[in-house]
């Protein structure tokens, strides 16, 4: 499948319909450029990144010092379903959504739109393919792959492996080029930081995860999925959660860090991340203070 095909077949996995996909490739057209010269059209491949990382809102828009703990004091969740949606506190508190309840605290249209926005998330369908996506694979499967080139010997082996593994065309290859750079970085930056060490790595699981408990919360109060359904998700996430991380701070760490691996390492989301962190694991009212990690809920 050449460059083209590709892009135009990620996009349609999305949800695109044929209009919108061409619409967007209109838009990335510049002057000049032939129409099948995809590489070329992604120079930024961090805006290739965020489009397929269903990220969440811009990081930098947030305060220099943590805002106050959303809390629904009429939550109706038990002790056990509150530490399931604290597993995705870290979206959750920077998106400023409930921390201890299913529903996030934003109405209905705004859940649709941030959506639609962040997601293309348009409607029930769309919503249930993505969280099966992220349930069976989401992005720690290449993940897995990035680390193993990342402890080849040298640089040019890793990209071996992952040309090997991974990149098919010109395309994937830039892309995945660029996100075994962003994962060294972040391998750097946080080894300096004392956020990892030999007893505590991170793991990409929550990135999957924390967003599927986030997107069941989002999509219940859009309207698309019932609570029930949006329950059934979020408790699958529970088993291997607590198999996966030993601590709120190795769960929010590990969601950090893959941030980075995906959007690249940016110094002020990183310190924004950590403070958030920071606070959560340590105002006597968060769920992360109140729930510990390894009590027995279960």
């Amino acid at each position: 499948m050449d460059q083209q095909h590709y892009m135009e077949q990620q996009l349609r996995n999305m949800g695109l319909s044929e209009e919108e996909i061409a619409l967007y490739k209109q838009q990335l057209q510049p002057p000049a450029t032939s129409a099948n010269d995809w590489p070329a059209l992604f120079k930024d491949v961090k805006q290739f990144n965020h489009l397929f990382s269903g990220d969440d809102a811009d990081v930098t828009d947030g305060d220099e010092h943590p805002p106050a703990l959303s809390l629904n004091p009429n939550s109706r969740l038990d002790i056990r379903r509150q530490w399931a949606v604290a597993c995705g506190a870290d979206v959750a508190f920077l998106n400023r959504l409930y921390l201890n309840d299913l529903t996030t605290g934003a109405d209905g249209l705004t859940c649709r739109e941030r959506l639609s926005e962040w997601w293309d998330i348009n409607n029930t369908a769309a919503l249930r393919e993505t969280l099966a996506w992220l349930q069976e694979s989401g992005h720690r499967i290449e993940y897995d792959i990035i680390w193993q080139a990342i402890n080849a010997v040298s640089m040019k082996e890793s990209k071996a492996f992952l040309k090997e593994h991974i990149a098919t065309n010109e395309l994937e290859e830039a892309v995945v080029m660029e996100r075994l750079r962003n994962t060294r970085e972040a391998l750097e930056l946080f080894r300096q930081r004392e956020l990892i060490n030999e007893n505590l790595q991170p793991d990409m699981l929550i990135w999957d995860f924390g967003r599927i408990i986030n997107l069941s919360r989002s999509g219940y109060d859009a309207g698309y999925i019932s609570y029930d359904e949006a329950q059934e998700y979020i408790q699958a996430c529970v088993p291997l959660i607590k198999r996966t991380y030993t601590s709120w701070k190795h769960l929010s760490v590990s969601y950090q860090f893959a941030r980075c691996v995906w959007n690249g390492v940016e110094m002020g989301s990183f310190e924004i991340l950590r403070n958030n962190m920071e606070h959560l694991l340590a105002a006597p009212e968060s769920p992360w203070v109140r729930l510990p990690f390894n009590s027995r809920l279960f």
